[in-house]
């Protein structure tokens, strides 16, 4: 690319349009920076402060607000441009070339650092170089401002997609069915954080969601895990297909013969299925690298998952919650980028087990400002029983959607079966749920707030 010629034709096209609105939008997007030639870099500094004066924008005015050395070069740049009718499209190669050249200089960084490298830091000094090209192919894919009425029609097309529901291939389904019903789906460019206490059955929920998407035709899974190893994360899709316990897959003499037909007519189900598993602890962005490669090869990707945040490998920050905030933000940049959801599970810090009511809240995320910030959705698993052995609520989930970007939180309720999530009727929990509660309630009247309410098993 002949980025003179770009730069020239842009700064022309701005003489020439002066104080309009498309030279306010590329004034407020493309940075002085972005000009390599020294002289119409000086022209663009002047038309854009200009603009900001709101004061007329001209050859002669450009002129006298320039460097001397520079001043002979503006009426020769506006006489060779004859019109300002692509001044977007130039503006859009201008901001192209100055990526190409800023992309040749962080490879020659990434080069050097790697030639640096030695065998105690090889994988720190190969995220770094990755960290750099990584960031080079978002910016190159940013875009200048649109005006409403050209993206209509790209929204009237997406509208009559929405028609067909699931069919229509915008929305992602995830097996939890009253969820499914109510938002039609998740969207495909969300992060959707799955947060709870130890026992809770946040990876299992994981592990049902993933299994859901990765049996529709068509779809393409990555499980990244950093606390289980491929094969037990394999089990756990068997289990959760069979919905039988892990205790019997690894002790299978105990398996009933129906249950290993169960557990057989699963596997099969499995060896059909796209999706992936990776067990290594890496950084954000290893693992972006790893899901982008998949995403652009045939088949695509329908959906990245990560087990779990609070052990993907940090980079240097000088607070904990500004290094978590770097790797919620990276992985919203690629579900928007690639049109690939990521499935993000969080633990939660100890406040909830000092409440009376231990559901979780937002509040209770570790460092939960960029989590509550970047995610589109907030998922709660939370099981009663974990805290009270005779509750009601026995083998009963609720599914606490904490947030959700695109439409109304809600809670969902699931059975709890042999260690696995299974749909159920939402009535007959509700109504459980509401009786427990009314119960609560009572012994909290006849004893004084003291006995099962306060949590005695």
């Amino acid at each position: 690319m002949n980025g003179y010629e770009f730069e020239e034709q842009l700064i022309g096209s701005m003489l020439i349009k002066g104080d309009h609105i498309d030279c306010h939008d590329i004034a407020g997007k493309l940075p002085v920076e972005a000009f390599d030639n020294h002289h119409l870099r000086e022209m663009y500094k002047a038309i854009t402060k200009l603009l900001t004066k709101c004061e007329p924008i001209d050859m002669f005015s450009v002129q006298y607000a320039v460097p001397e050395d520079t001043r002979p070069m503006v009426l020769d740049v506006a006489a060779r441009c004859q019109s300002a009718a692509n001044i977007k499209p130039w503006a859009k190669r201008v901001r192209q070339c100055w990526m190409l050249r800023k992309g040749q200089r962080d490879l020659m960084q990434a080069a050097s650092i790697l030639s640096e490298a030695g065998p105690h830091d090889i994988n720190e000094k190969i995220a770094e170089a990755v960290a750099l090209i990584s960031g080079l192919t978002f910016e190159t894919s940013n875009k200048l401002p649109r005006k409403i009425a050209d993206i209509l029609p790209d929204y009237l097309d997406v509208l009559d997609k929405r028609y067909d529901g699931d069919k229509s291939g915008l929305y992602l389904q995830v097996g939890i069915t009253p969820l499914d019903e109510k938002y039609g789906g998740f969207d495909r460019t969300d992060l959707i954080v799955i947060a709870g206490q130890p026992g809770m059955g946040k990876t299992e929920l994981a592990i049902m969601m993933a299994n859901h998407i990765g049996s529709q035709r068509g779809n393409r899974g990555l499980f990244v895990s950093m606390e289980m190893s491929d094969v037990q994360i394999v089990e756990r899709h068997v289990a959760d297909r069979a919905c039988l316990p892990i205790s019997k897959l690894r002790n299978p003499l105990t398996l009933e013969e129906y249950e290993k037909d169960k557990m057989h007519a699963c596997i099969g189900g499995l060896i059909d299925q796209e999706n992936y598993v990776l067990d290594a602890t890496l950084t954000v962005d290893e693992i972006i690298n790893h899901a982008e490669r998949m995403a652009m090869e045939d088949g695509g990707l329908s959906f990245l998952a990560i087990d779990y945040l609070g052990l993907v490998k940090k980079g240097k920050a000088e607070r904990n919650d500004l290094a978590i905030a770097d790797i919620t933000r990276k992985l919203k940049s690629f579900a928007l980028k690639n049109k690939v959801p990521v499935l993000l599970l969080s633990q939660l810090n100890r406040k909830a087990a000092e409440r009376g009511d231990k559901r979780p809240i937002i509040q209770d995320l570790r460092d939960s400002g960029s989590i509550e910030q970047d995610a589109d959705v907030i998922i709660f698993p939370y099981r009663e029983e974990v805290h009270k052995e005779n509750t009601p609520m026995k083998g009963i989930a609720e599914i606490i959607v904490a947030k959700y970007r695109s439409g109304e939180p809600t809670t969902a309720y699931m059975q709890w079966v042999n260690g696995h999530f299974k749909n159920m009727d939402q009535v007959t929990a509700d109504n459980i749920k509401r009786s427990a509660e009314q119960a609560v309630s009572t012994a909290e009247q006849s004893s004084g707030g003291s006995g099962w309410a306060k949590g005695k098993k």
